[in-house]
């Protein structure tokens, strides 16, 4: 008999079928069987620390869990976020929050770090120093000066002719606050007047100035469009020096 009217035997068909369909219920049932455990590892409940008050920033682990300021609750695996931290971790007590922490937030690991960086209150740009030095009224364009603004800076002295001279001594220098006032005023109000004056600049420019406000009489100039840089040349900002005897 040929293998082909060995297979049309109606025994050999039925049992072919049945084989085929053995195979095809075994691998439906494992097929099932991975979907519910993937089911059920996804609305697992695991127990994490919640902050139960706000926590301020710099606060240590172990402050916080002395404090009760920690609560256990159980969220569902699917939905925590990557390196949350359970009653199981072992986190450094010494370790302290980056930032605040709201109420009900999820505690996370790369929240805590060992050094905070203290909050200055000043936006010094990276790269230059923050200094103050005095200022009168009228040495700050009649108090129009406010945090924020880019001032050219002038120098008065006495020249080696013993003649008082005026010349540019910073193109531009970004004021970060006056007085205690380091925010700019989004109504358009002035700064309550003070003759502190701070401002940023390079180390070599910051160096600079520190010995002129103790030699010489400073003055600050404002540009059209808070922009002293549509002042410049391709020699830089260059004026003339003006004496007294010339």
């Amino acid at each position: 008999m040929s293998p082909r009217g060995f297979l049309r035997q109606p025994r050999i068909q039925s049992a072919l079928v049945l084989i085929l369909s053995i195979f095809v219920g075994v691998g439906t049932y494992f097929y099932l069987l991975s979907y519910q455990n993937r089911i059920q590892s996804s609305s697992e409940l695991i127990p994490v620390y919640v902050a139960s008050s706000e926590i301020a920033s710099g606060s240590s682990y172990e402050e916080i869990r002395n404090s009760n300021q920690l609560e256990i609750k159980e969220m569902p695996k699917s939905s925590l976020p990557a390196g949350v931290i359970t009653p199981r971790s072992e986190i450094v007590a010494s370790l302290k929050t980056k930032g605040p922490l709201a109420t009900g937030q999820i505690l996370v690991s790369n929240y805590f770090v060992g050094e905070v960086a203290p909050d200055l209150g000043l936006p010094i740009p990276k790269g230059m120093l923050a200094i103050t030095i005095s200022v009168d009224d009228v040495s700050r364009v009649g108090n129009f000066v406010a945090p924020g603004s880019k001032v050219v800076v002038f120098t008065t002295d006495i020249s080696n002719s013993n003649a008082k001279e005026t010349k540019v001594f910073l193109p531009e220098a970004l004021v970060l606050g006056i007085g205690t006032q380091t925010n700019q005023s989004q109504d358009g109000t002035m700064p309550t007047p003070s003759s502190l004056v701070t401002v940023a600049l390079y180390p070599k420019d910051a160096q600079r100035l520190i010995l002129a406000s103790k030699t010489s009489d400073i003055t600050f100039a404002l540009a059209y469009g808070n922009n002293p840089n549509s002042l410049l040349t391709s020699a830089g900002l260059s004026l003339p020096r003006v004496s007294t005897g010339g």
